[in-house]
């Protein structure tokens, strides 16, 4: 689901079962119930994938075009390391 703040760097998806690590993991505190389901709100989302790590099921899809910031970009661009 879309949140209502446009796409976020994470999306939780059906695969979730609702175990709630990813919300106790967020350290920005972005994901939350939202009917029956969890909802990556993007104000809050950062991109650092904790959520994604901690989930037991694999249900958080990390999205294309986001970067650790949590700013969109454009995926043809080359990041200096």
């Amino acid at each position: 689901m879309t949140p209502p703040d446009g796409p976020a760097p994470v999306t939780v998806t059906a695969r979730c079962a609702g175990c709630g690590a990813c919300l106790l993991t967020c350290p920005t505190h972005a994901i939350r119930p939202h009917g029956g389901t969890l909802l990556v709100r993007a104000a809050l989302c950062t991109g650092c994938l904790e959520c994604v790590d901690v989930c037991p099921v694999d249900a958080i899809d990390e999205n294309a075009g986001f970067d650790a910031i949590n700013r969109p970009h454009d995926p043809t661009e080359v990041s200096p390391r």
